[in-house]
């Protein structure tokens, strides 16, 4: 599940777009908007909506295509519509996520004024742009910060990532390690590890999928006595050390995604679109790096949750 970039450009930007691309692609999935994004028989503005949910960053170049005349000034600007699908990536996913190039000399709106903007010179052509270059390495080096973090978004990954962990995993975790040790089928373990299955993607009902999974692995469920409510988890061990217990869980609260996107795509079909698969690897990339950074800054969560693939 690579972090998907759209990068936008006028016609006569592509050489740009083109360059920000083979720089990118290195650590992203890149995606120009003449690759395909605009499709037949629907509208640009309906398909920038779309696209700009579909997307986790973006990345408008804005090169000194157009003339303007502002109090009297002739300016160099880029195309009004760069700055218009700036604008919607802005509101769509959030100032961090957004990223305007600015040529040198092409004038921007005022509004803008204040912000840093990443500008560069071509002039002596594209691969000798020190500017271009240095900012682009700035442009990767935030994306893979921001990739590191989970943060609230158009659907609920986040949420129903950091409700799992403190209504299942972080109890779970205090329960095991407070009080130190348990029997089983007449076994005492006390060193613990607590699995947490990953869905490779959300095909199936996400509490079905868990019990083939289980089912599948040998796993035995038992009650994990925790404050307040008991809660079914699977098990396994070695018989022959018979200190370490493996817990496993899927979290089944990732059911809500899929509900979720459904009616944010207004579906009305059979089957999935590829925007909804898109989305769904989205969401499930998210809640993953959410809850691992809650984990990872948990002092017992730290040393013995792990998130495991299916």
């Amino acid at each position: 599940m690579k972090t998907r970039i759209f990068i936008g450009s006028s016609s006569e930007g592509l050489k740009v777009a083109n360059h920000v691309k083979n720089y990118l692609s290195q650590d992203f999935e890149c995606y120009i908007w003449n690759d395909t994004t605009f499709k037949y028989n629907n509208s640009f503005l309906d398909t920038l909506l779309k696209e700009a949910s579909l997307f986790d960053f973006g990345v408008l170049i804005a090169t000194k295509d157009d003339y303007s005349v502002s109090r009297n000034k002739p300016f160099e600007v880029p195309r009004d519509n760069i700055l218009f699908e700036f604008g919607l990536f802005l509101g769509r996913l959030g100032p961090s996520r957004a990223f305007v190039m600015q040529e040198d000399g092409a004038k921007l709106p005022s509004d803008l004024l204040g912000i840093s903007i990443p500008s560069f010179n071509i002039q002596s052509g594209l691969s000798k742009s020190k500017s271009l270059n240095q900012n682009l390495q700035k442009i990767k080096d935030t994306i893979h910060e921001k990739n590191r973090l989970g943060e609230l978004g158009l659907l609920p990954s986040t949420a129903l990532a950091i409700g799992y962990f403190f209504n299942f995993i972080k109890i779970a975790t205090e329960t095991l390690l407070l009080k130190a040790e348990f029997h089983i089928e007449g076994q005492r373990f006390s060193n613990f590890e607590l699995n947490i299955v990953m869905p490779k993607d959300l095909d199936a009902d996400i509490k079905k999928r868990s019990v083939i999974y289980f089912r599948q692995n040998n796993l035995k469920q038992i009650q994990l006595p925790c404050a307040n409510r008991n809660f079914p988890i699977y098990v396994t061990y070695n018989k022959e050390d018979s200190n370490k217990l493996s817990l496993y869980d899927m979290p089944t609260t990732l059911a809500g995604i899929d509900k979720c996107i459904d009616l944010y795509l207004k579906k009305g079909h059979i089957g999935k679109s590829s925007e909804q698969e898109l989305l769904e690897e989205r969401e499930l990339r998210n809640f993953r790096t959410t809850l691992s950074s809650l984990i990872a800054n948990d002092a017992f969560c730290k040393d013995i949750v792990k998130i495991i693939d299916e």
